[in-house]
């Protein structure tokens, strides 16, 4: 079950992501892939220089041009994506051309399966991208496999060459690398709208559970709790309190210091209630002035230091309005539940008793009949 300390969890991490990752972060995640592709693509360049590569020459002098426009663009793109996307596509042009040159050996042909698991794990906008990416790698890379599983029909014969060996590991190693950072980049993303999205389903269910005013149980929530508490009451054969308590007066509060007076009334009244609870106790805004709390595993002598703790705060209480100073006064009704009793008649009897202390002058605790 989703506690307390794992939201609190959940919420410093996501509070620090959105501290620490600022636009130059975001910037510097694709920038340097593409510093990494015109390092790789030099690399190349030197190798297939050497190697006497020369069509391929050609095409990495290119590379390393539109990887250098690239990195000067990434400043200025606001859509960065499309810069991932252009690079995706220099790759598959590269690995198609170089498997043409060189042949299988090398394995040039590796990076049109690699760059699938890529397409997918970069941050989408548009679903499809993955989708057209996986259908012009695959096939590409069945057919050159078909086509040069076949020594001799490549441009270039580079079987006895130690080149041969060195762009295979190093078409490893690039490869490897590239799926690692994405891997971890989208696993830190991952975990992060994980957590996001326990923070929001959390706050939804608090707002659903919530009274707005004074941060208590509502209603609706208050009935599940009670369910809880009777149901564990049949279990341990212990029984609970039931306290209904009602502000004195209240509509005296709204219609001479106004409504929001009459809020800040109710706020504070919820906050003292909260105070006096014992652990494990529970507290709701039951109706309008009126709350209602339950406190599970309790008997009528501790439900009375509770309530008695409740109007006596309440009692101390000062609010002002202007130049006007006025305090309120709390009645309040307990009964205790024994596990064989149905929870609606214990409600019924203390809301009975709160009404007969405001019939016996306000300001009290009711616990009994007489």
């Amino acid at each position: 079950m989703y506690n307390d300390q794992q939201y609190k969890k959940d919420l410093e991490f996501i509070e620090k992501i959105d501290k620490n990752v600022s636009s130059k972060v975001v910037f510097f995640l694709y920038f340097f892939p593409l510093i990494a592709c015109l390092a790789a693509h030099a690399l190349y360049l030197t190798l297939f220089t050497f190697a006497g590569i020369n069509p391929m020459v050609k095409f990495n002098i290119g590379s390393v041009g539109f990887y250098a426009l690239l990195i000067i663009l990434a400043r200025y793109f606001k859509e960065k994506l499309n810069l991932i996307y252009a690079s995706m596509a220099e790759i598959i042009v590269h690995a198609i051309a170089a498997t043409v040159c060189v042949g299988l050996k090398p394995d040039f042909c590796m990076f049109l399966l690699m760059i699938i698991p890529l397409a997918f794990l970069v941050p989408n906008k548009k679903r499809f991208i993955p989708f057209i990416v996986m259908f012009i790698s695959v096939p590409a890379y069945g057919i050159l496999r078909y086509i040069y599983i076949i020594p001799g029909r490549e441009r270039y014969d580079m079987s006895d060459s130690s080149y041969a060996t060195l762009f295979y590991v190093i078409n490893i190693l690039i490869g490897s690398s590239v799926l690692i950072y994405v891997a971890m980049i989208f696993t830190c993303m991952h975990c992060y709208y994980d957590c996001k999205t326990r923070i929001q389903n959390e706050q939804l269910r608090s707002m659903a559970s919530t009274d707005p005013l004074t941060k208590l149980n509502n209603r609706r929530e208050m009935g599940r709790i009670l369910n809880d508490v009777v149901n564990n009451s049949r279990k341990s054969g212990k029984g609970y309190i039931i306290g209904i308590g009602d502000i004195d007066d209240f509509k005296k509060v709204n219609d001479s210091y106004g409504h929001d007076k009459g809020d800040d009334v109710l706020s504070n009244i919820a906050k003292i209630i909260t105070d006096n609870l014992p652990e494990g106790g529970y507290a709701a805004r039951w109706g309008g002035e009126e709350f209602l709390f339950v406190l599970p595993d309790s008997d009528t002598e501790e439900g009375l230091v509770c309530a008695n703790n409740i109007v006596k705060s309440v009692r101390k209480l000062r609010f002002k309005k202007s130049v006007t100073e006025f305090s309120v006064t709390m009645t309040i009704g307990i009964c205790d539940g024994h596990p064989e009793n149905n929870i609606e008649k214990v409600i019924s009897l203390a809301d009975s008793r709160l009404y007969k202390g405001k019939h016996n002058g306000k300001d009290r605790v009711v616990s009994t009949d007489k």
